[in-house]
């Protein structure tokens, strides 16, 4: 979800491995040279989950730590693709936190908005986070160093 922490965490996770690190909306900006929400204001959300998922297959997930929009979960054939071939991990983060961390939600990028409030909207993809992760990591304001520890451990057993 939007505001969890995935790429703050992304980052210091894939130091820490010695992978490589993927935001898949900085790539999507990098190569239409337009903003998530301008992509969605200029081309529509169908758009936006399109160029998400193209986006999404060609990343080489070997070796390599991925932020993914938070809208990829819509995708089931993307998310059986990458359970086959990654580790799924959702940070389970509570509404409170993430609507304290989205100020911008209206600017943001978020699929969905135009017509639901952002509380439905977790409400909406947090069941769907759980069905397709292999860990859920209960981010609950914990400190960052110890949910990367959390996280490594859990992924070498």
């Amino acid at each position: 979800m939007a505001g969890a922490g995935k790429s703050t965490v992304g980052v210091v996770l894939a130091k820490k491995l010695g992978y490589a690190f993927t935001d898949l909306d900085l790539d999507i900006r990098k190569n239409d040279l337009r903003s998530i929400q301008e992509i969605i204001d200029t081309r529509g959300e169908v758009a936006l989950l399109q160029l998400e998922k193209d986006q999404m297959y060609q990343i080489d997930l070997h070796r390599r730590v991925v932020s993914p929009g938070g809208s990829i979960i819509y995708h089931q054939d993307l998310m059986s693709y990458l359970k086959e071939r990654a580790t799924l991990i959702y940070l389970d983060e509570e509404y409170a936190t993430i609507e304290k961390r989205i100020k911008n939600a209206a600017v943001r990028g978020i699929v969905g908005l135009k017509s639901h409030s952002l509380k439905e909207i977790y409400e909406e993809r947090r069941p769907l986070y759980e069905h397709y992760a292999d860990m859920i990591v209960k981010s609950g304001g914990r400190d960052l160093k110890r949910l990367v520890r959390e996280i490594m451990q859990a992924i070498k057993t």
